[in-house]
């Protein structure tokens, strides 16, 4: 069993921001999954030495972030932790899985040629959130594990979640209109191409927006693939 992360705003969405001190919060489902090749995640941990380097040299398109990620909507507020590098492997792990995962999944990123990663969020004028998480690997096998181990979570989710999916990109993912402490719903779908896995959330009030999820997904993928 392996529990993938779901990360949250500390915050309730509101029309009106007033302040960008945003730190995603951690928790974790479990799913079934076998060997490291076709696993999905787990959890994050007390690290310390990266298997990889930790901050790899990776050149990003002009007007965009680490690895490439989209840049922010104009008058968007960014995470407070969100990285101007590139992560390296202890880094992503920690940022993207809950402690108790962490062990297993560096190992299965480390089978998997795990290269560099990000995750970079933001707050949007009108209150929503958004992040975009971007995995590189040595090649498309690695991406592709990642991918089947991450949808295969997202499928297991229980109701009232409903799966998504969008044959533009490829993308599979959920709208969960469960309302969280904080009064969010959440959209979340992933896509791979070449050597990247991308995993994009949609944090909205009340009710999940998959449209929005969908459209930020496929101009990441977009932005990717060219």
């Amino acid at each position: 069993m392996r529990g993938i992360a779901r990360y949250t705003p500390l915050i309730a969405l509101v029309p009106v921001i007033t302040a960008c001190h945003i730190v995603p919060q951690f928790s974790a489902s479990s799913s079934s999954s076998a060997t490291p090749p076709t696993s999905g995640a787990s959890t994050s941990g007390g690290g310390s030495t990266p298997s990889t380097p930790s901050s790899p040299a990776t050149t990003s398109p002009p007007n965009t972030g680490p690895l490439g990620v989209l840049p922010m909507p104009a008058g968007a507020k960014p995470w407070d932790d969100n990285k101007s590098t590139p992560m390296g492997l202890d880094a992503f792990i920690k940022a993207f899985y809950v402690d108790s995962a962490f062990t297993k999944e560096k190992a299965l990123y480390t089978q998997r040629g795990f290269v560099s990663g990000t995750i970079q969020g933001w707050i949007n004028a009108d209150g929503s959130q958004q992040s975009i998480a971007i995995i590189k690997f040595k090649g498309s096998s690695g991406a592709v594990s990642l991918f089947d181990g991450l949808t295969g979570t997202l499928k297991d989710t229980p109701k009232p979640a409903t799966s998504i999916t969008d044959p533009a990109d490829g993308g599979v993912g959920i709208s969960d209109p469960t309302i969280d402490s904080l009064g969010n719903a959440n959209a979340e779908i992933a896509a791979h191409t070449g050597a990247y896995v991308i995993d994009v959330h949609e944090f909205t009030a009340s009710t999940p927006d998959p449209a929005a999820a969908k459209a930020l997904l496929l101009r990441q993928y977009q932005s990717l693939k060219s």
